[in-house]
Formats: C-alpha cells, structure tokens, sequence
C-alpha cells in the first residue's frame, strides 16, 4: 500500500514536500514539492482533525494551507505572532516554533512564539472549512518563557504547555464554546537545567510524559484528578546513554505516542555532526505508566534540528524520522518491539527535514 507524508523545511525558502512511501516495497520518493511564501518556511506543521489543512509554524507567522489530496496544496491565510509586540518585529529573532490544531468543536488552532518576546500563546479562529481565520487570544505565560511543545489531553479540556525558558509545566482549561485558554497553574521542572521542551499524553488521561531538553530525560507525570494539574511521580528515563561524558552536546526533542497508545517513542539530537542522536522507545501499561524502557538506538545522524519521531497514525507498525543534517527522512519498522529501518530518502534542499506528518 502507498503512504503519503508532509515534510517542511527549517530555513527559505518555503516549500512543502509530499513523499510517497510504498509499505511493500519498502522505498520512499519525492512525489511533489509544493512552492509556499517563500519566507514562510514551515519549521513545524500539523493537520487540522480532517486533514483538509496543514497548519504552519512558519518564522514570523502562522500559517494554514488547503489540501484537497496529498499533492493538491495551496496556501490559505498567514497571520503574525501576536502577545508582545516586538514578536512579529522583522528585526527580533522570535520565531513561531509549534503549532496545534484542536480536534473538537471550535476546532480552534493553538501556537507558540519562541526565543526573545516569547511570554504568550496564540490562539486562532477557523472558517467553517477550517481555514485559519482570525488571533482571538493571545495568552500570557511570564516573560521569560519559550514555549516549544503543548498537547491537549483526551477530552481536550486541559493544555498542558512544555517552557524551556521558564523551567515549568504550565496547565490550561480551555472553553468549550470560544475555545479560548484560561490559566489553571503551572508546576517547576524536577532540575533547574532540565528546560521542558515537549509533552505527550496517555489516551487514559492519567500520565503525562515531558521530556526535557538539556536534561535529557523523560519524565512521568500523573494528571491530579482534581486539580488536573500534572504531579512528578520522581520517575525519568534517559534518552542518552547514562554516563555519557560529553551530556553537554545533546539535547533531546520530540516525545510520542503509538497508534494503540502501547508505546512511546522520545529522541535526542547532537550538537556536532560528528555525533549520532537517539532514540529511545518505551513500554506503556493501559493505564500510561511506563512499564520498561526497550531500547536507546543511535540515530544515523545528529538530527540537526530535527530528529523528530512521528508515529503513524493507523498502526503502531511505522515510524517516520527526519533530521536536516543530511536532509534526510527514513521509515522505520517497528515489530516484535524492535526498531528496523526500512527506507530513507534524503532531498538536498536547504532546511529539509522538519517533523513529518502521515495523510494516508
């Protein structure tokens, strides 16, 4: 059967590439490179609950595109960073770095401004196509924050917010009418250095996993029935070799879960090319506790900005990873809880390889 994936690119200019992999033959290839604004390359891209659009972190703006199948794509709507008002300034170096599309009614989209001026989410609007429509919030953190990952969980009710700048697990409540945040608390990371960067949630609702940048580490959490804020169980994984001598020189990315919510899959990348990033995949009990830790593979690169773990979404027998050090996008088999890679394609464009996400 023939799978199609989206895959963005770091720096201009701006395309999105549709790439075709074939599950029997197990090969991967280019099938169309769709041209954007050419400023507005999509670091970070996500499908609305229909994947009829593609939502874009996309530099200074957020961005929606309209896909009519997996290589009619076309640009919709592109709206600044909203919050502090030096965001959106060409001069400042914040950068929209994360985007999420709500699944229920509003169906409203969900971004994050990250580096300096970086202290408030954005919230946008939808069209009745889901087309995004208008800013209708523009949610405080602190100043200092650097929000780069959020989920939302099952019932989506609740936002939680990983901030690499502020150290902190931050929780919202979303309303169920204007979809718009408010503030329910926040908790400090486990470390002072352990900078939050990205979170999933169990389908049970009952565990939250984050996974720490420069710390390195996974760390479990469960949701207070109460208070719906996360509660550290004390429980971390590696997602770098234990003992490494040189920890400085990763930092760790993306943290996922499978299809059937029975495993979850976290990577790290290199700060040099000489060095090989990680991937690590974990064992969950029906209720999201993190029953073992399988594995803690090398990468075959350093992932660049990358090295970013996407599950498909129909099975928990594929996994995509893409790194923009070699540019580079590769499938992977995951059976009998082993990692076998089965295909790869690398495109020598420039910034190639951001997140990669299935249509089919």
């Amino acid at each position: 059967m023939l799978h199609h994936l989206m895959v963005g690119t770091w720096t201009p200019p701006g395309s999105i590439y549709t790439i075709e992999f074939d599950d029997e033959a197990l090969s991967l290839r280019l099938v169309k490179k769709t041209s954007i604004p050419e400023d507005e390359p999509i670091s970070w891209m996500t499908f609305d609950h229909a994947k009829k659009h593609i939502y874009g972190a996309s530099v200074k703006k957020f961005s929606s595109y309209t896909v009519k199948d997996s290589t009619d794509i076309k640009h919709h709507a592109s709206h600044p960073m909203g919050g502090h008002p030096s965001s959106a300034n060409p001069d400042s170096n914040t950068r929209a770095i994360f985007i999420l599309g709500a699944r229920k009614a509003p169906y409203n989209v969900y971004g994050n401004p990250f580096y300096d001026y970086a202290g408030y989410g954005n919230v946008f609007s939808v069209n009745k196509d889901g087309g995004m429509e208008a800013n209708i919030q523009n949610y405080e953190y602190q100043p200092n924050s650097k929000v780069h990952g959020m989920v939302f969980d099952p019932a989506e009710t609740y936002l939680y917010s990983a901030d690499m700048g502020a150290n902190k697990v931050w929780t919202h409540k979303k309303d169920n009418q204007s979809g718009k945040l408010n503030l329910v608390g926040s908790i400090d990371a486990p470390s002072p250095g352990d900078h939050p960067r990205w979170v999933a949630i169990h389908p049970s609702g009952a565990y939250l996993y984050a996974l720490m940048e420069a710390g390195n580490r996974l760390a479990v959490y469960v949701i207070d029935s109460q208070s719906h804020l996360p509660v550290f169980t004390h429980i971390t994984y590696p997602l770098i070799p234990p003992g490494i001598p040189n920890p400085k020189m990763y930092r760790s990315d993306v943290v996922a879960i499978s299809h059937s919510g029975k495993y979850l899959f976290a990577t790290s990348r290199a700060n040099s090319f000489d060095l090989t990033g990680y991937i690590a995949a974990f064992k969950l009990s029906p209720k999201g506790n993190v029953e073992r830790q399988i594995c803690l593979n090398p990468t075959p690169t350093s992932g660049g900005h990358s090295n970013a773990v996407s599950p498909c979404d129909w099975s928990d027998d594929w996994l995509a990873l893409t790194d923009d050090q070699e540019g580079g996008i590769e499938i992977y088999r995951w059976q009998e809880e082993f990692l076998a890679r089965v295909a790869r394609l690398e495109i020598k464009d420039p910034g190639f390889g951001m997140n990669a996400i299935w249509y089919d």
